[in-house]
């Protein structure tokens, strides 16, 4: 069976455990841990232990701890490729029509945040906006030449996380040019965890093809998908991937979001991209407003809960919750 793994904090210090009670989803929750024998400073080096083990030593004793404490399991040497528009109800909620391209983009890994940490909306934001996401984790090096397959991607994806890819839409559409990796890239804009749920090879296709997730913000669930639904898997992706650029083991793949989030396209937001695509005061200026008119975006206060299931297993990996300051 799979195992989760939560990274904490005591004394400041980072240590791995293995997580014994169920996944918390709030900051305040009560876990148990075993810890780990373990003295590696990245997921890299974890997952490279786990796999040379096969299995992670625990110390034998548990220790319980507030679920505050659990930082990242993702660390911060990882880089950081997204897939975006990979479910249909989200391309069409943003405008666009049926898939025929694979799109890629990157996040900066200074974004990477605790599941219970805030989120810092920057000043001059006014189109906060969420995304869940399922992230795949790599235990093996992509590099050119790469090609993986259904039968194999257990050889390349090492573990799955819950995250948000927190996005600044007035920053992704109305900068200069369309700055996605600025608009993505703000410190705390991809809360991480709480678990990094470690899979062996023969275990990974499976669980990939049936994972849950969900969103809740304002009293209502805004995004519920499986990752069945998925229009381009890991396999196809992991190797367009290789194509382009290297990849290390310890780094993640955000494999898209659903549709649900505050951002909703529509043909007078095309109107303004394109009427006033190289006058960028304008455009964002046009943007925000025509934006605020369907809904306010996250603001200050506001609260996002998060939710992973492994449904082939039927495991609960527990959740986020984070407050945006």
């Amino acid at each position: 069976m799979p195992i989760s793994v939560v990274r904490y904090k005591v004394d400041g210090e980072a240590r791995w455990g293995r997580l014994v009670s169920t996944g918390p989803t709030r900051p305040d929750d009560l876990v148990t841990v075993e810890p780990l024998v373990s003295s590696a400073p990245t997921t890299a080096a974890l997952l490279a232990e786990y796999d040379a083990k096969g299995d992670l030593p625990g110390s034998g004793a548990t220790v319980s701890l507030a679920a505050s404490g659990i930082t990242s399991p993702v660390t911060r040497d990882a880089t950081i490729i997204c897939q975006g528009l990979n479910y249909n109800d989200h391309a069409a909620e943003s405008g666009h029509g049926a898939r025929k391209a694979n799109l890629l983009f990157s996040k900066a890994s200074s974004s990477l945040n605790g599941p219970y940490d805030d989120i810092i909306r920057p000043d001059g934001v006014e189109l906060l906006d969420y995304e869940a996401e399922i992230g795949i984790v790599l235990r093996k090096a992509l590099t050119a030449g790469t090609l993986v397959s259904e039968a194999d991607v257990g050889d390349y994806v090492g573990a799955v996380v819950l995250c948000n890819d927190v996005s600044a839409r007035d920053v992704m559409f109305g900068a200069s040019f369309l700055q996605w990796f600025q608009g993505k890239s703000y410190r705390t804009f991809c809360p991480a965890g709480p678990g990094l749920y470690l899979l062996k090879p023969e275990e990974v296709a499976s669980v990939l093809g049936n994972l849950g997730f969900t969103l809740d913000y304002r009293g209502s669930t805004r995004q519920s998908a499986n990752s069945a639904q998925q229009i381009y898997k890991a396999p196809e992706t992991l190797t367009q991937i290789a194509a382009l650029l290297d990849l290390k083991p310890g780094d993640l793949v955000l494999t898209g979001t659903p549709g649900g989030v505050l951002a909703q396209g529509s043909p007078t937001l095309a109107r303004i991209m394109a009427a006033n695509l190289f006058d960028d005061a304008i455009r964002r200026a046009e943007l925000v407003a025509e934006s605020k008119k369907v809904d306010p975006f996250l603001q200050p206060g506001d609260t996002l809960t998060l939710r992973l299931r492994d449904e082939a297993n039927g495991v609960d990996l527990g959740g986020q919750f984070s407050r945006i300051a």
